[in-house]
């Protein structure tokens, strides 16, 4: 996996550009020094600093598999700042750090306008799928998976991983402790799978997730930045669910992979390999 949190960059905040989208969380777009935008949870927000760092984990993991997701930064907003940016006076939020991801212009929710053969990256949704139930995501909605302008296309990106973990930001050591085999079905990622004639082989992807050593969950935890409230104790439990999962994502992997290639003719690719492994 690489290890992209290591090069995550910092810009001050320059101007407020406007609202982020209608999230519980009441992101923000800012505008940095070069005139680039960027979307920003703040720390405080109503869903607490907490969905920062929720954020940070999965989305930095997901980008490290490779997995298509926003390009992670961070958003330094001092206190004396407020004059170039007197908006924030009323909005919840507090100096320091702040969780930002680049703005992508022209993005739009997956509907039910989707032309599937303008989608240029089918073969990532595997991925997706598994990076999301690995990380116990029940909040990917619509609004969390876009489709991005590519050329004469798309790409499918998932965003917002706030609401990772069991229990979401306000999640427990005991709520990681009780939900170590508990896969939530990736509901909206299956819809979208069954509704083209697309088939899917999460081979590649389970191995890609399965080869990322305690080791790195470790590194990609403790990058956290510290101001954002997460404890030592927190940061084990962390590391220990996760890698806890990983090692069941086999059987999941194995379930997906059927149920989206129902109907569609062949034999999926795990089910392929297995069958090989076993006659040799």
């Amino acid at each position: 996996m690489q290890a992209v949190w290591e090069a995550v960059p910092t810009f001050e905040a320059a101007a407020y550009v406007g609202r982020g989208g209608e999230g519980g969380s009441h992101p923000i777009l800012l505008r940095i020094q070069d005139g680039r935008v960027v979307h920003v949870k703040l720390q405080h927000n109503p869903q607490t600093t907490r969905s920062l760092a929720s954020d940070w984990i999965g989305t930095l993991l997901a980008r490290g598999l490779g997995a298509p997701v926003p390009e992670v930064v961070l958003v330094s907003i001092p206190f004396e700042h407020l004059a170039r940016l007197p908006q924030l006076k009323r909005i919840r939020w507090r100096p320091g750090l702040q969780f930002g991801t680049w703005y992508v212009a022209g993005a739009r929710p997956v509907d039910s306008r989707l032309d599937w053969r303008k989608v240029q990256n089918w073969s990532a949704l595997p991925l997706v799928a598994l990076v999301e139930t690995w990380l116990h995501n029940q909040d990917l909605k619509s609004s969390h998976l876009l489709l991005c302008p590519a050329g004469d296309g798309f790409r499918l990106m998932a965003t917002d991983h706030g609401f990772i973990l069991p229990g979401g930001p306000g999640w427990t050591v005991d709520d990681l402790a009780r939900s170590r085999t508990v896969f939530p079905a990736p509901g909206l990622l299956t819809r979208l799978a069954l509704s083209v004639p697309v088939r899917f082989d999460f081979g590649p992807a389970l191995q890609v997730c399965t080869a990322v050593r305690r080791q790195e969950l470790e590194a990609l935890v403790a990058s956290v930045p510290r101001e954002w409230g997460l404890s030592r104790r927190r940061r084990e439990a962390l590391v220990d669910f996760l890698r806890a999962r990983r090692d069941r994502l086999a059987p999941v992997a194995h379930r997906l992979e059927a149920l989206w290639n129902h109907g569609k003719g062949g034999d999926s690719g795990m089910a392929a390999a297995k069958e090989d492994e076993d006659g040799g």
